[in-house]
């Protein structure tokens, strides 16, 4: 009878590991991606797997394995403590994880994204699970593969120590080759997941902008020189620890800084830092006697959709229209989210008939898209949104921001209430236009 209690409890156990693993995260998106992550996860499992079962294991490499992981954890702590922004996170773990590549055997190179990923996440404890373990993966295969080349090169070249003379330059020089190669296969293997994805966006969008390329070759520097450090005896890194904390705070501080600028959930300005800048804009054009149109730009039934697939995937919605806003402009503009549904789009030396016909622009290019939802329990959900707009001009009657922004939302209402999906200018207090579809 208890044997027969025991092996009912097991089963349950099995059964209750099975449904935990089918409700996973990944099962949701969509196959294409899902088979991507899956086999880059499964290669750089069977790979560190290998490599680590024909390693011979030491305590010297040991020692200086875990002093390098000890360095990658004050790191995580002092980024977590200066708290963690939307969007790329720059935490200099690639500092550490070329050291142990070029000093190390590579199965430490292969191994070490496993402990360092695995305290990130319960100290950050934000995010998908499968997006750290599949970035896990690819961290892992681009400095294990950086260290099976760097250590397949012949001892007078390269080695475990720099030595002199040319030695060391010749050293230094293949330590950034490694260095260049576990960048290029980490982002290229990146970039195949973003490209599933998302796959109407442009390559340029993927790889990022020109600040983040800068940020890259900064990092991948102070990377070399740790190895070289490292390399010339492992208790030097305790010399360096400091300076790249110190790094690592100004750069998450910076990006702190820019993210109170910007909207997390669309990437425009948010409505403070829009509002400043358009304060700037009106002045100007007060001053020079210049045109200025406030387009306002309303999602509509946007309601449905939060409660169709929640608040994450109207964010995402969100981002698309905001997206489609911004590439189709095609005009000197300030874009910014005004609130909840809302943009606001001011243009500067614009008079009505061109902010009409550039709305309208608008207006069709969301109309025509289709947004879907690429990750989450609501992956593969589609919407085809429509927007009100309106639009308010500088006139005599109107010689304030708040102004403009009143009469600008006053015509919004009227293009609602006119039936939606329309572009509506009011062009004086007591006039209104509205351009039917």
């Amino acid at each position: 009878m208890v044997l027969g209690r025991a092996s009912g409890t097991a089963v349950s156990a099995i059964r209750r590991g099975f449904g935990g693993i089918r409700d996973w995260q990944v099962w949701t998106l969509r196959t294409p991606l899902r088979t991507y992550i899956i086999i880059n996860v499964g290669l750089a499992v069977a790979v560190a797997s290998v490599l680590a079962w024909f390693t011979p294991w030491n305590g010297i490499d040991i020692g200086a394995a875990l002093g390098l992981l000890a360095c990658g954890v004050i790191a995580i702590e002092s980024a977590r403590r200066v708290r963690e922004a939307r969007g790329v996170i720059r935490d200099l773990l690639t500092v550490w994880y070329l050291a142990i590549a070029v000093t190390l055997p590579p199965a430490y190179a292969l191994l070490a994204p496993i402990p360092l990923t695995a305290y990130r996440l319960w100290r950050a404890r934000v995010g998908f699970v499968y997006r750290r373990v599949f970035s896990n993966a690819t961290i892992s295969l681009a400095y294990g593969s950086a260290s099976i080349m760097f250590h397949a090169l012949p001892a007078r070249i390269a080695g475990d120590a720099p030595g002199t003379g040319l030695h060391v330059l010749t050293w230094t020089g293949l330590a950034i080759g490694c260095a260049a190669m576990a960048w290029s296969i980490n982002n290229g293997l990146l970039v195949g997941a973003m490209r599933l994805a998302y796959p109407r966006a442009r390559l340029p969008e993927l790889f990022g902008n020109g600040e983040g390329m800068l940020s890259d070759a900064i990092e991948l520097s102070l990377a070399v020189s740790m190895a070289l450090v490292v390399a010339i005896n492992p208790v030097l890194m305790v010399l360096a620890l400091p300076a790249v904390v110190l790094y690592g705070r100004s750069l998450m501080a910076a990006q702190l800084g820019s993210q109170t600028r910007i909207d997390p959930s669309t990437g425009l300005l948010n409505a403070a830092t829009w509002r400043m800048e358009a304060e700037v804009e009106f002045f100007r054009a007060l001053r020079a006697r210049a045109p200025l149109a406030l387009v306002m730009v309303d999602v509509d039934h946007f309601s449905s959709v939060n409660e169709t697939v929640g608040h994450a995937g109207g964010d995402q919605v969100l981002q698309a229209i905001a997206k489609s806003l911004s590439d189709n402009l095609r005009a000197p503009g300030l874009v910014g989210r005004f609130g909840g549904e809302e943009f606001a789009i001011l243009l500067p030396r614009t008079h009505a008939a061109d902010a009409r016909r550039i709305a309208e622009r608008l207006r069709d290019h969301v109309a025509a898209e289709s947004i879907s939802i690429e990750d989450g329990r609501h992956a593969g959900f589609m919407f085809r949104l429509t927007v009100s707009i309106g639009i308010a001009v500088l006139s005599q009657s109107r010689r304030a921001l708040g102004e403009l922004i009143k009469d600008a939302g006053t015509a919004v209402s009227e293009a609602k209430s006119s039936g939606r999906n329309r572009v509506c200018v009011l062009a004086s207090p007591d006039e209104t236009l509205v351009a039917d579809e």
